[in-house]
């Protein structure tokens, strides 16, 4: 994809705008798309979009849309950016709109969001195999600072994966070509759904912390000042959860701190102490960062409904214990008064359902869904 690509991106919030922005100003054609004709209006009234930050300039976007087909129709890749628990709601019109030959790029997929994506398009469409890729975490580490200002403090080094896996090379040259060199590549999209960060801090941070986000609407560092050691603790215990789950499955992952680090939001030498207290304190990029305004964020939403929920789906198949995931989980549910545990992404809704353990890692990269 030398030439000049067009690209959908779906969702105008933070790594929307951002991806959109960039992108045009490395000489792509953009469509941006969401639902709302509100969200929309500010951005025709600017002429366009402005990143400041890691990516610096002014971009006039080809098209902006509320209409996904329109958005879709004739583009090289469609480039998924909404909150995963929106998945649904898009996910048939994807269906229905997507040709065999374009590429869907989940950015990022988080936990399952390529698996029920593929199963979702199976289920509308009849037809299995579209190439789908995900990321690690957002290409872009962004906040919106006005309707039509973007500040982009990170160009996140991620990792991608594809489903089926046999799209991988395919993929990656496709999304390289756009974002030259900045993404490294995973054997399947469960090692990437293991390997969701957010997951593993956000419910712990958002829980431990609900009242003082009540109080405050959300006017402290959540990575900082929200991340003590008491707090720091319930990370640590998710991430052997998440840890054990993996080695069950034999998937490869690696610890929250090698992670974080990984993706360039603490030190080498934070990381090297595998202590999450000081690997988030020592996270230079991060640390300005607030929390939330309301609960009613998806840092509760998607990182609990489409984050712990399918973990702990995949841990009951197999003999290891998710006791701080479950009770986080349970927590949320009341906080919110949301049942995660039903409305968030089960075996059954990433197309898993009675598959036995020992099979998940495999079946996922053969696509046999």
């Amino acid at each position: 994809m030398s030439r000049s690509a067009v690209v959908a991106v779906i969702g105008a919030g933070n790594v929307g705008c951002a991806l959109a922005t960039h992108l045009t100003l490395r000489g792509h054609e953009v469509r941006l798309c969401t639902r709302s004709e509100q969200r929309l209006r500010p951005i025709r009234q600017a002429g366009g979009l402005t990143a400041t930050g890691a990516v610096e300039g002014s971009a006039p976007i080809a098209l902006l849309t509320t209409s996904l087909p329109q958005a879709v129709s004739g583009a090289d890749v469609i480039a998924v950016t909404v909150p995963t628990p929106a998945l649904p709601h898009c996910a048939p019109a994807l269906a229905r709109a997507i040709t065999s030959d374009q590429l869907l790029w989940l950015n990022p997929g988080h936990s399952g969001g390529a698996l029920y994506l593929g199963a979702e398009m199976a289920r509308v469409t009849g037809r299995g195999g579209q190439p789908i890729c995900q990321l690690s975490t957002a290409s872009h580490g962004s906040r919106m600072t006005g309707p039509a200002t973007v500040g982009v403090f990170r160009l996140s080094p991620a990792t991608l994966a594809a489903f089926p896996a046999r799209h991988l090379n395919e993929c990656h040259q496709r999304i390289d070509a756009l974002l030259p060199g900045q993404f490294d590549t995973a054997g399947s999209v469960l090692e990437l759904d293991l390997a969701n960060v957010n997951a593993v801090m956000h419910p712990a941070q958002m829980i431990c912390n609900a009242s003082w986000i009540e109080a405050t609407g959300g006017q402290f560092r959540v990575y900082q000042e929200g991340s003590g050691p008491a707090v720091a603790r319930v990370i640590e215990a998710v991430d052997r959860e998440r840890l054990a789950l993996a080695a069950q499955l034999g998937v490869p992952t690696a610890p929250f701190a090698e992670m974080l680090h990984r993706a360039g939001y603490t030190t080498a030498a934070a990381a090297r102490t595998g202590r999450v207290h000081q690997v988030l304190q020592a996270g230079e990029a991060i640390r300005s960062v607030k929390a939330p305004p309301t609960l009613d964020h998806r840092y509760l939403h998607e990182d609990v409904g489409w984050g712990l929920v399918p973990w702990i789906s995949l841990a009951s198949r197999t003999d290891v214990a998710t006791p701080t995931m479950t009770a986080l989980t349970e927590l949320a549910s009341v906080m919110n008064g949301v049942d995660y545990a039903r409305t968030g992404l089960t075996l059954d809704r990433m197309g898993l359902a009675g598959t036995p353990p020992q099979q998940i890692h495999q079946r996922i990269i053969d696509a046999s869904l």
